[in-house]
Parts: structure tokens; C-alpha cells; sequence
């Protein structure tokens, strides 16, 4: 078989890949787009970003592992459609964007991005704003998978009330307060002091967040998106904003990115944003790629993949 690898690998992960095909098998890393479209025609294994236009270079493929956890930029018509299995990177990222996800609430609550604008200023106190304590905050989490569960795993450690939403765990974990299905997500918002949404998109969670549900949120908390822009419907939130009908909003991710200039969830003094980031990692690329080895070496063996992607959900 032809394994192509989308980004380059080294060092300890480059000899167990080497180990793991022997003389059975081939890989290439194609520098170009012309190498790809060449290697592309007989590569029955595809490591990276299938993207909807590569999806056709690749007439013999059998198998995509993909780099990113969120399926939604995978979901296009011709690999749906397809009998190629799809594998996800899902839980690899979770303990980062979790990390991202209490960083903008931390950032938000103790007015760290009051004090860095003051800080490019020369300028000393003055915050303007309230100095929030999140130790004991109820928190609504809204998708209880892997960034889910770690978000419960922080939130303990700051004596945290949790409570879930999830469309099919119905099974409660034992460190979560409140398990509770999609349908009391409205419930959910109305109680918490926190909302942090980590489900993926799909069809059914495009929009999911609206006036609707924002408007019953306290003035006192605080919203926070690590997941993707189009989940939230986001004139509702620039509006609930404005009427100052919630404490704030942190946000990795927008509807459209790069967020437009002119959009007015820049200006907002309760509004961080930051750039799509949650996913950075000092160990991002070994974890994925040692992720993808493992099951390179279970789909040589024949053995049931890891995170096959269930098409029709999306995820």
C-alpha cells in the first residue's frame, strides 16, 4: 500500500513509521501541489487535511486519517458519499482547548484583558471592572465528549457545579453533577454561571445558540465558545452583548473567519477573542502523529480503526 503523509515526519515517529510499513509498504510527503496530484492517483492511505479538492486526486484512496478533531470541513459531498473510512483526530485536543476554554474565563473574570490594554499603556490600575471569583461557579458544558470531560476536570478543581447537555451520552459520569439532554439546554443556560460550548458541528447544532437561549442567560455569566463559530448564531450574541445581558463573552472562534474588521465583537471592553488558537500545542503534531501510527498499524493488521467518523452525524 502507498501511505500519504500530508506533513512531515521525524526523528522517533519517522522510524516507527518506517518499522510499521517495512519493505510491504510506501509512503511519500509530496512538497507540491504537482507531486501530489502525481503520488495522489495510487495512495490508498491519506495522513492530514483532505480538503474537498484534493478528495479527487485521490481515485484509489481507502482510508483518510484526518488531523483535526471537528469533522465539519470534511463533511462535503463526494467523501459523504464515498466508501472511504474517515478517522478524526477526536481527544487529542481536548486537554488544550479545555486549557483555552478557562483561560478566556480567567481572562474574563479577573480582568486580564482590562490589564494588558493598561499594560501597553504605562498605565496602573484602573480596571473599571469587577474582580469575579470563579470558585464555586456552576457551569453548563454543552457537549460532553473528550474537551467536554476535561473542561469537567478543571472545573473541579475549582469546586464547580457542573452541569451537561449532551445529544447521546445519557450515561452520567460520576465527577458531573447534572446530565441532561438536549432539550433542557435552555434549563441549563437559565442556571449557570458559566456556558462553554464544546459539541461539534453539524446540521443539527448550526445555530443552536440563539436569542432564544442567550436571553434567559444571568447578567452575572459569562459565555464561552472553544468549539466552532457557526454553533452560535452570532448577531443574537453581538445583540445580547449590547444590552449588556450577560457578563461577557470569550471567544475562540467566530461564525466567519477571520473575523471581519468591522464586526462589533471587537470593541466590546468584555469580549476577548483570540484567533482560533484553542488547538495550538507544544505537543499538537507528536500526539496526532502517534495517534495516526497506532492505527496505521491497526489497519495493516486488520483490526477495527480508532475514531472511525460516522458520516451521517458528522462526527
Amino acid at each position: 500500500m502507498k501511505i500519504l503523509v500530508q506533513s512531515k515526519i521525524e526523528g522517533e515517529l519517522l522510524s516507527r513509521l518506517e518499522s510499521i510499513i517495512g519493505d510491504d509498504h510506501t509512503y511519500v510527503n509530496p512538497e507540491s501541489q504537482e507531486q501530489l496530484v502525481e503520488e495522489g492517483k495510487d495512495t490508498d492511505i491519506f495522513y492530514g487535511y483532505c480538503s474537498e479538492e484534493i478528495f479527487p486526486l485521490l481515485p484509489n484512496i481507502k482510508w483518510i486519517q484526518a488531523s483535526s478533531a471537528g469533522m465539519d470541513r470534511h463533511m462535503y459531498p463526494a467523501i459523504r458519499q464515498s466508501d472511504v473510512i474517515l478517522t478524526n483526530a477526536a481527544g487529542l485536543y481536548a486537554t488544550h482547548v479545555a486549557d483555552q476554554a478557562f483561560a478566556l474565563l480567567l481572562g474574563l473574570a479577573r480582568g486580564i484583558h482590562q490589564t494588558v490594554r493598561n499594560q501597553d499603556q504605562h498605565k496602573w490600575g484602573g480596571l473599571g471592572t469587577p474582580m469575579i471569583e470563579i470558585d464555586g461557579f456552576k457551569m453548563g458544558i454543552v457537549g460532553l465528549g473528550g474537551i467536554g470531560m476535561e473542561m469537567v476536570k478543571r472545573a473541579k478543581g475549582f469546586d464547580m457545579h457542573v452541569i451537561a447537555v449532551d445529544a447521546y451520552r445519557t450515561e452520567k459520569p460520576d465527577n458531573v453533577d447534572e446530565l441532561m439532554s438536549m432539550d433542557k439546554l435552555k434549563d441549563l443556560m437559565s442556571r449557570v454561571d458559566v456556558v462553554m460550548i464544546a459539541c461539534p458541528l453539524t446540521e443539527e447544532t448550526r445555530g443552536l445558540i440563539n436569542a432564544d437561549n442567550l436571553s434567559v442567560m444571568q447578567q452575572s455569566a459569562y459565555f464561552i465558545n472553544v468549539a466552532r463559530g457557526p454553533i452560535v448564531k452570532e448577531d443574537d450574541l453581538i445583540q445580547i452583548l449590547k444590552d449588556g445581558k450577560i457578563a461577557g463573552a470569550g471567544l475562540d472562534v467566530t461564525e466567519v473567519e477571520p473575523l471581519d474588521q468591522n464586526s462589533p465583537l471587537w470593541d466590546f471592553p468584555n469580549v476577548i477573542i483570540s484567533p482560533h488558537s484553542a488547538g495550538g500545542s507544544q505537543h499538537r503534531m507528536n500526539r496526532i502523529t502517534s495517534f495516526f501510527l497506532d492505527n496505521l498499524e491497526r489497519y495493516l493488521n486488520g483490526e477495527e480503526l480508532k475514531n472511525i467518523v460516522n458520516k451521517d452525524l458528522g462526527f
